[in-house]
């Protein structure tokens, strides 16, 4: 029994030795192929050399392994002093080294920015020091773009601040002043004026005005940019209902709109607010020359979004140039057909966009138009 136990027990020696073998040939094949800089030190504070380093690791640096091993980070330049204390401080007091940031230096000078992990490990009797390194420094490069592109951003944006400011008061001041020089010229010499001197007045009054809608609508356009959009549940029908009774009381259309029940959504209310507006106007605009003006407007819930439809019986257009409807000062039809500035459904845009849905038209030339907007549910 006993020369059976002692049997085993050799073979379980031969075989233990025989699988650590393997496993450490494993061990060092995974070392030397791995995808990340890896590298063996000895523990010594402050005399930490290289006892081994895998290809990786020479192929980031730039160095020959005669270059490495034996000496430390130090010596060789990888790190500066400054940071190999502050590594070597951390190991002393932690034991190791997690996912930290470590600032390299290659043989050719580039920095060379890591996350590294070092852990203590003990192979043969002897302690060692493992390190792995990732290199990330493509992602600080692209991060350093991305920070470069932020400021050239904010740099812009408070360059359309100041011009919105500039907007907003300085070419307000004139407008005012025409305005007012008009309306004495109307109240106090209009007796003097004949029907074409009357007529040239009114059409100065009437390009202030337009002057005004459309710094209006261009400072609208260009805050609509910053705004935060407030989401909350918004019932279409209660929207849909102020917005008629607003038109009824502010215009003289003569339109029959026809509102079906339509499906709520979750949006900013001020602003799809400002959406419907924008497309109800136009309808009622482009179908004022039809003897039986017509809105409709509908939705459908299909496909995780909810599309509302504003059909109109109007004008239409023609659809190869659909592409420029929503472009700024984009129109398809001349002031002296219909009014506007251009920009109302550029703002219709930037706010859906913003929503994360889309809006697009379909029409055909006179037989009216039908614009849709999609919101996310």
């Amino acid at each position: 029994m006993d020369l059976f136990s002692d049997t085993i027990t050799v073979e379980n020696l031969d075989t233990a030795r025989k699988l650590f073998k393997e496993s450490r040939a494993g061990l060092l094949t995974l070392f030397n192929n791995s995808p990340v800089c890896m590298s063996m030190t000895t523990t010594a504070p402050g005399k930490r050399t290289y006892v081994r380093v895998n290809k990786k690791f020479l192929e980031t640096f730039g160095y020959a392994e005669s270059d490495i091993i034996g000496r430390t980070s130090v010596e060789i330049g990888i790190l500066d002093r400054e940071e190999s204390v502050r590594v070597g401080y951390i190991i002393q007091e932690k034991g190791r080294l997690q996912n930290d940031y470590v600032r390299c230096i290659a043989k050719d000078g580039t920095t060379v920015h890591t996350v590294s992990s070092i852990e203590l490990m003990e192979m043969n009797g002897e302690n060692y020091l493992i390190s792995f390194f990732i290199n990330i420094t493509k992602i600080m490069e692209q991060q350093a773009v991305i920070e470069q592109r932020t400021q050239q951003l904010e740099a812009v944006n408070k360059e359309l601040e100041a011009f919105s400011y500039s907007v907003s008061h300085d070419l307000r001041a004139p407008l005012r002043a025409i305005d007012g020089y008009t309306r004495i010229l109307e109240e106090d010499f209009s007796p003097l004026f004949d029907k074409e001197g009357k007529r040239v007045l009114s059409a100065v009054q009437d390009n202030a005005i337009k002057m005004n809608n459309l710094i209006d609508d261009l400072l609208t356009f260009a805050r609509l940019g910053k705004k935060p959009i407030q989401e909350t549940d918004i019932d279409m029908n209660l929207l849909i209902e102020e917005i008629l009774t607003d038109l009824k009381n502010t215009t003289n259309h003569k339109a029959e709109i026809k509102v079906n029940t339509l499906d709520p959504v979750k949006g900013d209310y001020a602003l799809i607010k400002q959406v419907a507006i924008n497309l109800i106007s136009n309808g009622i605009k482009y179908s004022s020359k039809k003897k039986n003006s017509l809105i409709e407007i509908t939705s459908e819930r299909k496909n995780h979004q909810v599309t509302y439809m504003i059909k109109d019986n109007g004008e239409g257009f023609d659809m190869k140039y659909a592409d420029k409807l929503f472009g700024v000062f984009q129109r398809l039809h001349t002031d002296e057909e219909f009014e506007g500035t251009g920009v109302g459904l550029a703002i219709a845009q930037r706010i859906i966009n913003k929503h994360g849905g889309r809006i697009y038209a379909e029409a055909e030339v006179g037989k009216g138009a039908t614009f849709c907007f999609a919101l996310p549910c």
